[in-house]
């Protein structure tokens, strides 16, 4: 499992803070898309897509990885934040590796229970799509973010998370027929509306933990979720 090779990696003096010449700008664009603060590991022998765990995930029953690093690496991991743990060289591709990370987080935000299980689905697909617009923003393009790349990183993630056979398409272009998504999310995929603002979803006067800014986002995508009717499912039968 990814949990015990990032804890053996610890144990085995393999991780360490992330020094490597391109650490700064990932971070610098992963910020600039979600606010929660982040610590950078790198460990060696890491697959080459990056991997954004919450500091409170227990990897041991009853010990958080945040209190792992803080005891093995003396490290400064400050409550409620991200973990990234990436490769010990240069990222090949740093936008696509942003988008893998993005995606990542936002499976994390599901797995919080902070939304209906009848909404999950809705909820990833309307926050996903928002950050696959958000991409063309001026802002991330000043830091050197590649929209295309970040995307590909983004849906690739996602697409997997859906067991859906897309490799290497973008499950948000406007020109994928919706058929080939999962049925609970086709209705807001054929749909114009605008999801949450880059703004908005980043905007706070201090830096949010991971669980403040999840309900940041529950309460932009909640707004939202009566613009959708949706039958209610059970199995693959619609139940109105």
């Amino acid at each position: 499992m990814q949990e015990n090779s990032i804890v053996g990696g610890i144990w085995k003096g393999a991780c360490r803070s992330a020094r490597t010449v391109d650490n700064q700008s990932f971070k610098s664009m992963f910020q600039a898309l979600i606010p929660v603060p982040m610590s950078v590991f790198e460990l060696d022998g890491w697959s080459i897509d990056p991997t954004a765990v919450l500091e409170d995930v227990e990897l041991i029953p009853g010990i958080s990885l945040g209190d792992i690093l803080a005891e093995e690496l003396s490290a400064d991991v400050s409550f409620g934040s991200l973990v990234v743990i990436r490769n010990q060289t240069s990222l090949p591709d740093l936008s696509r590796a942003v988008g893998v990370a993005v995606g990542e987080v936002l499976l994390s935000v599901i797995e919080r229970g902070v939304f209906p299980l009848a909404d999950e689905d809705h909820v990833l697909f309307v926050v996903g799509r928002a950050y696959h617009q958000a991409a063309q923003s001026p802002e991330l393009a000043q830091l050197g973010l590649v929209p295309e790349s970040f995307r590909a990183g983004l849906s690739a993630v996602l697409a997997q998370y859906w067991s859906l056979f897309s490799d290497g398409v973008d499950i948000f272009s406007h020109d994928l027929c919706p058929s080939i998504l999962p049925i609970q999310v086709r209705d807001c995929a054929g749909s114009n509306s605008v999801g949450p603002s880059l703004a908005a979803m980043t905007d706070f006067e201090t830096k949010p933990t991971f669980n403040q800014w999840t309900l940041r986002l529950e309460a932009l995508v909640g707004r939202r979720r009566e613009h959708y009717a949706r039958p209610v499912l059970d199995g693959n039968v619609g139940i109105s």
